[in-house]
This record gives structure tokens, sequence and C-alpha cells, in this order.
């Protein structure tokens, strides 16, 4: 009978999830950031140079000074993520999309003598977390799954559940990284202006992962070990805080050229994650061993390097064509340990990792592409734009670098309010691979981002 077996120890020798962060996941929190912007976004991103609204306060905040008028302006965000799962020569098609506030803010023009002066404040999300990986196949490679089983007599032995089964994962994540932000842009002469923003940042991160293992041939028939289910369900809660410091300038060649220039030196976020996890067994008869694997919670930093981004703006009044470039060396990421913190075995696991980003990731040199036509005769505007992000990861291959086209418009409603949507196809590739479901995953992603924007000058 079935309640005479008692479950002793589950051994997967992949419960050491608790302390889940490794350097991927760390370059993750920052890589590739979204940006922030209508205009910005339907250029494709190339906007050091350009910097002449508001988002001038996350692109460049020496662009400030190119404002006319205060700006009052707000962003929402659609986001729609398909991915396409191999596992095992099965493949999974599926999508999920998220709707956001992207920013809102507020830019206000002193009046001046000569020259330019341009507070401004606001809310800008700049990077998003959402994602989604379902995928499911029949595997024949171990995963090393085995239970500890105690007989009707009283004996305890191994028993393998670990392959000829058909497993089905399901990963997720839901979250972003935003900034409150101050900045403001000086013009110190007719063609240079230097800016300067304080980032407040913060957000959060929910990751869950979901994995179920079924013995659908009915291959593991014998008692004790007669298994029909393994099911293993983990979630993580990542908390950020911290803050980042940025310097522009702008240098106005002639009235036709533009060349911007930025800094945004090193940066720590402080993390809080909370995690909790559970499994089940279940067996041929039904019977049902559910297991607390524990929950808790720790705190860690990342300091990340500086970055440097760089562009140019060719303003010939019927068209405008801009390039911009961005630098960051992933290899220079590091872990810390809060102050206050005690360094037990776990932060000395963690401090060892930093060993690893050298190992791993390399630096980055991405860039981007972009054009505004404005329709003679009309109060219209077309954009479009072309960004590259190559990947962090070191010796990678081209597959896993993003390419991504954008397309977007703006209307001016009247001398004070404007419109503007713009939208962002991307397209990368991505492996994923963890112990429970040996062979790994390919994967072929595909996002597609709508901004839409209002502006009032006043």
């Amino acid at each position: 009978m079935r309640k005479n077996i008692k479950i002793l120890l589950i051994i997967t020798g992949m419960l050491q999830w608790a302390f889940a962060q490794t350097p991927e996941e760390a370059v993750n929190f920052l890589e590739n950031e979204d940006g922030v912007g209508v205009k910005a976004q339907g250029m494709g991103n190339a906007f050091t140079a350009v910097a002449d609204d508001y988002t001038a306060i996350y692109w460049n905040p020496a662009g400030l000074t190119q404002l006319d008028y205060h700006e009052i302006s707000g962003t929402l965000s659609n986001l729609r993520f398909e991915n396409e799962a191999t596992f095992r020569n099965n493949t999974t098609l599926d999508n999920r999309s998220w709707t956001n506030l992207s920013n809102f803010g507020l830019a206000y023009k002193f009046p001046t003598t000569q020259g330019s002066f341009v507070l401004a404040f606001g809310y800008n999300r700049f990077k998003n977390y959402d994602d989604f990986l379902t995928f499911n196949g029949y595997n024949t490679r171990s995963n090393g799954l085995e239970f500890e089983l105690e007989n009707e007599q009283g004996e305890s032995a191994f028993y393998p559940f670990d392959r000829d089964v058909h497993q089905n994962e399901v990963v997720s994540q839901d979250g972003n990284l935003n900034a409150w932000t101050v900045g403001g842009g000086v013009q110190l002469s007719p063609s240079f202006s230097l800016g300067l923003s304080v980032n407040f940042l913060s957000g959060k991160n929910q990751y869950m992962f979901d994995f179920f293992q079924d013995d659908v041939d009915d291959v593991y028939n014998q008692f004790p070990a007669d298994y029909d289910r393994y099911e293993l369900h983990q979630k993580i809660i990542s908390d950020f805080t911290g803050w980042s410091l940025k310097a522009g300038s702008l240098l106005k060649v002639n009235r036709n050229l533009n060349l911007g220039f930025m800094i945004e030196f090193p940066a720590t976020l402080n993390v809080t994650e909370t995690y909790t996890s559970n499994d089940a067994l279940v067996f041929d008869d039904g019977y049902t061993s559910e297991f607390d694997l524990g929950s808790g919670e720790w705190e860690y930093l990342v300091t990340y390097p500086y970055k440097f981004s760089a562009g140019a703006a060719l303003d010939l009044n019927l068209f405008m064509v801009a390039a911009s470039f961005d630098y960051r060396d992933w290899s220079q990421v590091r872990f810390d340990v809060p102050d206050g913190f005690s360094l037990d075995q776990d932060y000395n696991d963690l401090l060892n990792d930093n060993q690893l980003f050298p190992e791993q990731f390399q630096s980055v040199f991405s860039y981007a592409a972009g054009g505004e036509l404005r329709v003679p005769g009309s109060a219209f505007k077309v954009r479009g734009g072309y960004r590259y992000v190559p990947s962090p990861l070191r010796d990678a291959g081209s597959d896993l670098d993003r390419t991504y086209y954008s397309f977007g418009f703006g209307y001016d409603i009247d001398d004070y309010t404007s419109i503007d949507v713009s939208f962002t196809q991307g397209k990368t590739k991505r492996q994923s691979v963890d112990s429970y479901t040996p062979g790994g995953t390919a994967e072929s992603i595909s996002t597609s981002r709508v901004l839409a924007g209002i502006a009032f000058r006043l």
C-alpha cells in the first residue's frame, strides 16, 4: 500500500538555486536598454546628437538647451513578445503582451538674456524584463533526477526518474528598471552646451519557473518507483534600487550639423531577492508527496562600468539623418557585498563569481542610424531607423546579436501640441540550457513594441 512508502529525500543536484544570481543574469539587469521617447524610438534610438525634446534627459541632457518652450510629455508602451522554441525536435510557438507607462516628464526653460538654461524632471522606464519561454518534448537523455524511497520492508534505495519522459517547462519574467530623473542643460556659447542628469533607480523583476516531467509511456511502473509525474515551481522576486549620473555635451558644428557625446558614470544596483520553491512527486496510484524546498531573502550589489555614447545629426530642414554609437565593457561588471553584511559562505561564492565576468563577457560596441522626413506642406513627420546590438557573451555567434527596425510618425496638432507614434520590430536568437532539460532549447525571439505619446509646449 502506498501509505507504507516513505519518501526520505529528493536528490536532483539542482536545488541549490536559492541564491540564483549568475553573472549572465547580472549583466541582463542593465544590458540592451530600451531607451525612452517616441521620436527616439522611431529613429532607431539614434538620438544622442538629436536630443531635442524632454527625453534628452535620458539620451544627452545637454540637448535640453535646444527646447524653445516649456514641455510636458508622456508616453505609453505596448510590447508583444513572441518566442518559437525548439526542444528535442518539437517546436512550440507562444506569445505574450504587456502595456505600461513608458515615461512622463516636465522640462522648464528659464528666461535668460542670452543662451539657454533648461531644467527637467520626470519618470523614465528605460529597461524592460518582460520575457517568456515555453517548450515541451520527449527526452531520452538523463537529467539526473532520482529519489530515495523506502519500501514496505523498511529498506531504502535510490530510484531514478531521469530519462524517457515527456518534459514541459514554462519560464516567464515580468518587470522593469526605471528612474526618477532630474537634470538640466546650459548653453555655454552659441555652439556648445553641457548637461547633467541624476537618476534615482528602482524596479522589480518577477521570475517564475515551472517544470513538469511525465511518464507518458509508463516506463516507470515497478513498485516502489512507479512514478507518474514530477513537478517543480520556483519564484524569485528581485527589487532594485540605486542611482546613476550622466554628463553630456552638444556641439553645433554649423547650422546643420550637431555632434553629441555622453558619459554614464559607474553605477551600483542594490538587489534584494525573495525566493520560494516547492515540488511534488505523483505516483501511478495517485499518491502525491509535496515538498516545501525553502524560501527566504538575500541582498547583494552589482556594479556596472562606464557607458560612452556619441552621435552625429545632420539637419537639412526637409529631412534629418542621425547616427549614434554606444560602448560598454561588460567584462568589468562585479558583484559586491552590501555594507553591514557579514562575509559568509554564500557571499564568498558570489564574490568568487567575479572571475567569471572577464571569462564570459566582452565589451560591446552597438550602433543605430535613423532619420526624419518633414512632409512638405503638412504638419506630418515620418521617421525610420535601425539598431544593432551585439551579444555581450564572449565568443557568441552573430545569431545571438539583436537587430531592430523602427518606423514612426509625428503630427503637430497646433503650435503647442503634438502626437507621436512609433513601431519597432526586433529579432534575436537564444540558447537556453538547464539541468532539468538536458539537450537545451533553441529560441527564435521576435519583439514588437509600439509607443504612443503626446507633448504640450507651454
